[in-house]
């Protein structure tokens, strides 16, 4: 069957599930469809770059909650959503939902479940996401990220892995060929640690970055992402290293940041596993602990095992160790050079196609628009 060309989208408020979002909608646009998203107050705030022509904004609630009063509040607030979400599928007539993810995914899928509108799944994860777990039953199709794909479960779903899709302004970056320092240069090192890791780094960075040997110190240009109230402990510790430094709690121009970068230390997240590999650029990555299953180690593994970036498990991550890494990195000559070449050897061939290729095969509409 033919339906209108509206596509939903579906994804949680963190750069993880909103950047492959992101970059879906960019094709589906430059295809014809119109884009409704729909996310939570945190997905907000990336809704200036992100190309929807309607926002649907959704409680958030998780049904995992701890305790009966939480687990309760939670289903009515996700039913409560539910009933949003049908009324603009009654009003809209999307032709099929697309779910990245997160608290948003649950409602709108099972809307669209129980309005009888095809949807299907992303997964960014080597390991599927509670909410894709919990949605992957009824889905037409799971698209993931990587080469393996754990927690799957029963489904009649379409198994396909696309790769993660990659918004413009990364894939803009590709051509920032990487060029390592010469002996008068310095070394731009960039830091982040997405919205759950940033306090980490904090605190073991500035330390580490003490530690270093006058010569190499000296040259290290630092951009670092950190809380807001953690930024004047920050800067009083990279003061006392004598590092030159840029600090904020957010930067929007990350992939000029990426670009620019001979060393990234981060989490390992799939958005950010897929983007250092997409430019190109060493790293060393440092999983999210509490991560669910792990996964963010299973994500590395890309990087870690090609040889693109080095692992060091939270356990490990000391501001010694740290010290250690950057300088065995930085001191063997052109080892920042071919990690950087075996890391965008990783990326993925053209994943946001794929996808939205998938999209409009299970969506029934026909004649795409170039």
């Amino acid at each position: 069957m033919t339906g209108s060309r509206i596509i939903g989208i579906a994804a949680g408020g963190t750069g993880g599930h909103m950047f492959p979002a992101q970059a879906l909608a960019e094709e589906m646009k430059q295809r014809g469809w119109r884009v409704i998203l729909f996310t939570d107050e945190r997905g907000m705030r990336y809704g200036e770059k992100f190309p929807a022509d309607e926002v649907v904004r959704l409680a958030a609630a998780t049904p995992s909650a701890a305790g009966v009063m939480a687990k309760l509040c939670a289903v009515m607030t996700i039913i409560s959503s539910m009933m949003k979400v049908r009324k603009k599928f009654k009003q809209a007539k999307p032709a099929i939902i697309v779910g990245f993810g997160g608290y948003p995914s649950v409602p709108t899928m099972l809307a669209a479940r129980f309005s009888a509108i095809p949807y299907g799944l992303h997964e960014q994860n080597a390991i599927l996401g509670r909410a894709n777990r919990l949605l992957a039953g009824g889905a037409q199709f799971i698209a993931h990220a990587f080469s393996r794909l754990e927690r799957l479960g029963r489904t009649k779903a379409q198994i396909l892995e696309t790769g993660n899709p990659v918004r413009q302004a990364i894939k803009s970056k590709t051509a920032s060929a990487f060029e390592e320092p010469k002996a008068d240069q310095p070394y731009h090192l960039l830091v982040f640690g997405g919205s759950q890791g940033a306090a980490l780094f904090s605190r073991i960075v500035p330390e580490a970055l003490s530690l270093l040997p006058d010569s190499l110190r000296l040259r290290i240009r630092l951009v670092q992402q950190v809380r807001s109230d953690e930024e004047a402990d920050v800067r009083a510790a990279l003061d006392g290293a004598g590092v030159s430094y840029e600090l904020a709690p957010f930067f929007a121009d990350m992939p000029d940041r990426l670009a620019w970068a001979h060393l990234v230390i981060a989490r390992a997240g799939a958005s950010t596993v897929t983007e250092i590999a997409t430019i190109g650029r060493p790293s060393i990555l440092v999983p999210l602990g509490i991560a669910m299953d792990d996964h963010q180690t299973v994500n590395a593994e890309v990087l870690v095992e090609a040889e693109g970036a080095v692992l060091v498990q939270e356990g490990n991550f000391t501001a010694q160790n740290l010290a250690q890494e950057i300088t065995q990195i930085i001191a063997t000559p052109g080892r920042l050079t071919d990690m950087a070449s075996r890391a965008q050897a990783q990326a993925s061939d053209g994943p946001t196609v794929k996808l939205a290729d998938l999209v409009e095969t299970h969506s029934g509409v026909k004649n795409r628009v170039a």
